[in-house]
């Protein structure tokens, strides 16, 4: 029996993306794709998580990111071209339009005593 694709989904026709780039820069990791395939996601699912081209991803590789990465998955996924109506859940995800904060030059300016009051 012939496998059948599961549709026909493009990365750019869709709406809800896979968005790592943040978290990462959060978690402050430098190869992201020896990382991805370190805790155990595929070499080609990983290449295209990082390249912004996944068009699914399973439960299984949805715990390994939110268990290592120590997050959510609302902290995993972005919108894009989509504005939901006010009030909407998917407010609350993150916007590919948002600048990627990376916390190596972003607190390298800051004393001690700021970094510590950004905690309370």
């Amino acid at each position: 029996m012939r496998r059948r694709k599961r549709g026909t989904l493009k990365p750019h026709t869709s709406s809800i993306v896979l968005h790592l780039a943040p978290i990462l820069a959060a978690r402050n990791i430098l190869h992201p794709f020896s990382y991805l395939v370190k805790i155990g996601i595929v070499h080609s699912s990983a290449s295209k998580m990082l390249k912004g081209e996944a068009v699914q991803i399973n439960f299984r590789q949805l715990t390994l990111l939110c268990t290592h990465l120590n997050c959510t998955p609302n902290d995993l996924f972005a919108l894009r071209e989509l504005t939901p109506n006010r009030g909407h859940q998917l407010q609350h995800l993150q916007s590919l339009d948002e600048e990627v904060v990376n916390p190596t030059t972003t607190y390298q300016s800051m004393s001690l005593a700021e970094i510590k009051k950004l905690g309370d």
